[in-house]
């Protein structure tokens, strides 16, 4: 695996000239045959941004031919735009390369490269020309939402999936290519993106409908499942992806730290790239596919009624692709595949509209949430209240029990029975609906007044029945009951 992470960290920061490395000079000697040109003919350009290398391709032809000798082309004549672009580039630091555009927030699985060449990229990398293939947004008239360039004569296929209802992950893009040839394919993947939350364990019996199981999709277009380690999650998308293969194997993994710098990602929480190397029959054939992938995570809670009490979970994984040759010449033919990787360009103007709509959809989300909050909380406060009524109401219930338990001048004889119990405690029985009853055990004990007969066996164990006929012996059980008399 430590071939593939220096040739994809090399794809990462300069994918044209990984394409050229088997056809080109070297760098050094280029740069030392090209530095003249580019003192003398962009003295007057700020370095940086890329701005002397496009100086120099507008002096093409103005080149020496010590510098079109280093960088293998023909003296005496007319420069073409790819081996310039290559020989330009290596004349000036890496610093002051033409820089990505950020990620789309549409898209953030991708950067954004600066398009070296709009009309069309042919490159001579190990003898593959490329041609520029174009992914279109079908929700919206076929507008072109990103194009890729691959090999000329491979087979292309992109997508563009748009889910109006998942707040979280509306729109996806997707593509392959594959060299009719051979088991040569390259692979781009939509982002995972996963949901997690942590609801307390007081505060679960509020949580009803549907509770979402591990690999379930959110309302919110998120799949269900508990955070994983980085590697463990790109394996797992490996099994589902290639569940079908035969005779998988599992040649290598490699953690690559700064996988998400290389590919120019928007910055995210956690994020860490993992590669994993893999091998398995196709069609009676044994290929080699590598995966790679930028893990992320962050966390957070609950705003409004309870805040910080449920815990919510975002991770997944971005920038997913995979490279696929015949066994044993994966290695070699990754430039090609950084050739492409890297080649992705996203519309500007496509950006702009997926954007405005997923912040429509996250600004209704968010007012709907508001909403929700607004309706706990004066739910609440109707809570609240009512305790506080109920609160009054016993307080004042207890005062008015306790004057009429003092009182000497109220005949209760017709409750007394004979006996040596007040009518306010009769009152009292009726109003907590408890029968007054004579224990064996010594004094009195109350029970449910639900049940007319109560028995109990001497040693604290009661039971209730309105059935004249029941015993608890003969309900089975064990003991000796007897029937226990009101205390009057």
């Amino acid at each position: 695996m430590k071939r593939l992470t220096l040739l994809l960290l090399v794809c990462g920061a300069a994918a044209a000239q990984s394409a050229l490395a088997d056809v080109q000079p070297s760098l050094d000697a280029v740069r030392a045959a090209c530095a003249d040109d580019a003192q003398k003919l962009c003295a007057a350009v700020q370095p940086g941004g890329g701005r002397i290398v496009v100086c120099l391709k507008e002096h093409k032809d103005s080149l020496s031919d010590r510098c079109k000798q280093a960088a293998g082309l023909p003296v005496g004549q007319s420069s073409s735009p790819a081996p310039v672009a290559a020989a330009a580039a290596v004349t000036v630091p890496a610093a002051a390369q033409t820089k990505p555009a950020p990620a789309s927030k549409a898209n953030p699985a991708k950067a954004s490269p600066a398009k070296a060449n709009p009309a069309k990229v042919s490159a001579a990398a190990g003898g593959e020309k490329f041609a520029e293939r174009v992914i279109t947004d079908p929700d919206h008239g076929g507008m072109r939402a990103a194009t890729i360039h691959v090999p000329e004569k491979w087979r292309f296929e992109g997508k563009v999936e748009w889910h109006y209802g998942w707040v979280e992950y509306p729109v996806s893009s997707s593509s392959h290519a594959e060299n009719p040839d051979n088991a040569e394919a390259y692979f781009q993947y939509p982002r995972l993106r996963f949901d997690y939350t942590e609801v307390p364990p007081q505060l679960r019996q509020y949580v009803k409908g549907h509770q979402y199981g591990p690999g379930e999709r959110l309302p919110t277009g998120a799949l269900s499942s508990p955070p994983q380690p980085a590697m463990h999650a790109l394996a797992a998308f490996i099994q589902k992806t290639r569940s079908g293969v035969s005779n998988l194997k599992w040649l290598g993994q490699q953690d690559l730290p700064d996988l998400a710098n290389a590919l120019r990602l928007e910055a995210s929480p956690n994020q860490h790239g993992v590669a994993i190397k893999i091998g398995y029959d196709l069609s009676g054939q044994a290929v080699e596919e590598a995966f790679f992938g930028v893990y992320y995570l962050s966390q957070g809670a609950n705003a409004g009624v309870g805040a910080g009490t449920i815990k919510q979970t975002n991770w997944g994984l971005q920038a997913l692709q995979s490279f696929r040759a015949p066994a044993g010449s994966l290695e070699k033919r990754m430039p090609i595949f950084c050739v492409i990787a890297k080649s992705f360009y996203l519309n500007p103007e496509w950006a702009r509209l997926s954007k405005a709509i997923t912040d429509k959809m996250l600004a209704d989300f968010n007012q709907k949430l508001k909403e929700g909050y607004d309706q706990l909380r004066a739910a609440q406060a109707i809570v609240d209240q009512t305790m506080k009524q109920q609160a009054a109401f016993q307080a004042n219930f207890d005062k008015q029990e306790a004057a009429f338990r003092n009182s000497g001048g109220v005949d209760d004889s017709y409750l007394r029975d004979g006996g040596k119990r007040s009518a306010a405690d009769h009152w009292d029985d009726v109003i907590r609906g408890v029968d007054t009853l004579n224990d064996p055990n010594g004094g009195t004990t109350q029970l449910s007044n639900l049940g007319q007969y109560h028995f109990t066996d001497g040693f604290g164990n009661y039971r209730t029945t309105d059935d004249p006929n029941y015993t608890p012996e003969q309900a089975g059980e064990v003991g000796s009951w007897s029937r226990m008399t009101t205390a009057p």
